[in-house]
């Protein structure tokens, strides 16, 4: 019997079997690509974020610069207001008391080498201010004789005057009109009942009278410059 002729490609030693698979694969390129081009995409990533937080820092920045020169300016400014105010005062021979905004915010200039007293109450004579050169003295329970008082009290106008009618009358007192920051008011001088007063001046202020009064007649002259630079709110 012949012999059986020789398959070739069957498992031969050359010869490529079933258990195999020929030549090289595809999946190492495609990796290869997959990998670089995750590189890439992460490198825009960084760049991009670090773009974003440039930007983000370099208005922060900017921001806190401009809020700090504003505030630097207003320093600036209040500092300027602040010195010139300084400057005025110092050069101002006079000072000045203002009074609570409840009894009208009125205001009193007078030298500011001078020593003031000022009494604020509730009701009556709701203010009481005492203002002379050097000291207010007071002896044996007695006030010594006063440049200026101010007081503002808490009366009508008309029925404050009324007190004044009988000695008007009399001639022992004389009755003026003038003004004092622009409103009306009556100059009264003479011979007053208390002894003390040489010239009181009544300023009606809505329902109250705000009174200048000059007890020391040496110092008439002052008492005229306190009058002339009150500022009295209508």
């Amino acid at each position: 019997m012949a012999p059986l002729p020789k398959l070739e490609g069957f498992g031969g030693p050359s010869g490529g079997g079933f258990g195999r698979s020929g030549g090289s694969g595809v999946g190492g390129p495609l990796m290869i690509v997959l990998v670089v081009l995750l590189g890439i995409g992460a490198a825009v990533f960084a760049v991009m974020a670090l773009v974003e937080f440039n930007a983000a820092a370099v208005a922060t920045k900017s921001l806190h610069s401009s809020q700090q020169a504003v505030a630097d300016k207003a320093k600036a400014d209040q500092k300027k207001a602040d010195d010139q105010a300084y400057s005025i005062a110092g050069e101002s021979p006079f000072r000045s008391y203002v009074a609570p905004i409840e009894d009208g915010s009125f205001q009193i200039a007078f030298p500011k080498d001078w020593s003031g007293y000022v009494d604020q109450e509730g009701t009556g004579t709701q203010v009481s201010l005492i203002v002379n050169p050097d000291f207010v003295r007071r002896s044996n329970d007695v006030d010594e004789l006063a440049a200026a008082r101010v007081q503002l009290i808490e009366r009508d106008s008309t029925q404050y005057m009324n007190a004044f009618n009988s000695y008007i009358k009399q001639g022992t007192l004389k009755q003026a009109n003038t003004t004092v920051s622009g409103q009306a008011a009556y100059d009264l001088t003479g011979q007053f009942s208390d002894k003390k007063t040489t010239r009181e001046v009544v300023v009606p202020v809505r329902d109250k009278v705000l009174v200048f009064i000059n007890e020391n007649s040496k110092y008439a002259n002052e008492f005229n410059q306190i009058l002339a630079q009150s500022k009295i709110v209508p």
